[in-house]
């Protein structure tokens, strides 16, 4: 009979995908890590020495390496939609939803789902692209938006009517009690998380994230794994904000975590996360933690 543990260590895509909840949190967090929301006019092509109004273009980017381009390509298949391009001369593969792709899938079903972006960028560009279709805009012209949020001008006429502003940055308890945070975790893991062994043996989990306004995830993510606190935290030059668990508990509790079926990751990270705890489990070092194989 083949153990979980066997088939864990077999493929970097995990077989039999669907699109459910779980699926769709990891989603989430991956767009928040390593995507983007892109708005903006489009451009107007007429030989008419009148410019016509610009239309409105939106799409959703994801650009990784070329090394998880199979998992891209994965996303299309679960979701139905999304281009694959490949940017070659940066070595990066990239995968493009459309505002079709936008208005008639992705978007219903982050509502069906009840799910929402939270690093401070995504939400803003998230508001921004529901405010352009719940108000049915087709003209640049006439987005009127706030400036503080999105980039935009300020309100100035009735279309900034029921236009959602994004909430303040979500508290550390509040990420925790939300129902799709593990998933999100572990999809934004994918994106930001590192798994590795320093020159003196020692093993660490990392992640970071730019910016005060998520400096709230990264502790709640110290939370959700290890059961304790963050301590304190300094923003880099950068102003990137990075959590490094690196304490023989600490690495234990991570294990644990990204062990679990339903937090299984994806692509490269998973290669790299099996060649991590291999490395674990013949160290002398971590000999005497508990793996998931004695739990």
């Amino acid at each position: 009979m083949i153990s979980f543990f066997s088939l864990f260590m077999q493929s970097a895509i995990p077989l039999g995908l669907k699109l459910d909840k779980n699926y769709m949190g990891k989603f989430m967090g991956l767009v928040d890590g390593d995507g983007y929301i892109e708005i903006g006019p489009q451009k107007q092509y007429n030989k008419s020495s009148l410019a016509p109004k610009s239309t409105i273009r939106a799409r959703l980017v994801i650009r990784l390496h070329n090394k998880d381009k199979d998992l891209l390509v994965n996303l299309t298949k679960v979701l139905g939609v999304g281009s694959i391009s490949n940017l070659d001369s940066i070595s990066q593969t990239r995968l493009i939803f459309s505002k079709k792709d936008l208005v008639n899938v992705i978007v219903p079903l982050i509502k069906s789902y009840n799910l929402q972006f939270l690093t401070f960028n995504r939400v803003n560009q998230y508001s921004l692209l529901n405010y352009i279709i719940d108000n049915q805009i087709i003209h640049w012209e006439n987005v009127k938006f706030n400036t503080n949020l999105v980039g935009g001008e300020a309100p100035s006429t009735s279309l900034t009517e029921g236009f959602n502003s994004p909430v303040a940055a979500l508290g550390v308890e509040s990420l925790l009690k939300l129902d799709f945070f593990v998933n999100w975790v572990v999809g934004f893991t994918i994106a930001e998380g590192s798994f590795g062994i320093k020159s003196d043996g020692s093993a660490f989990f990392s992640i970071k994230q730019k910016g005060l306004e998520n400096y709230n995830i990264i502790k709640a993510i110290c939370l959700l794994i290890t059961g304790r606190e963050a301590r304190p935290i300094k923003a880099d030059t950068a102003d990137c904000y990075q959590l490094t668990l690196s304490s023989k508990l600490d690495v234990e509790k991570v294990v644990k975590f990204f062990f679990s079926p339903d937090n299984t990751l994806y692509g490269h990270k998973l290669l790299q996360y099996k060649q991590w705890f291999n490395a674990l489990k013949m160290s002398n070092r971590y000999k005497n933690i508990k793996f998931p194989d004695q739990l």
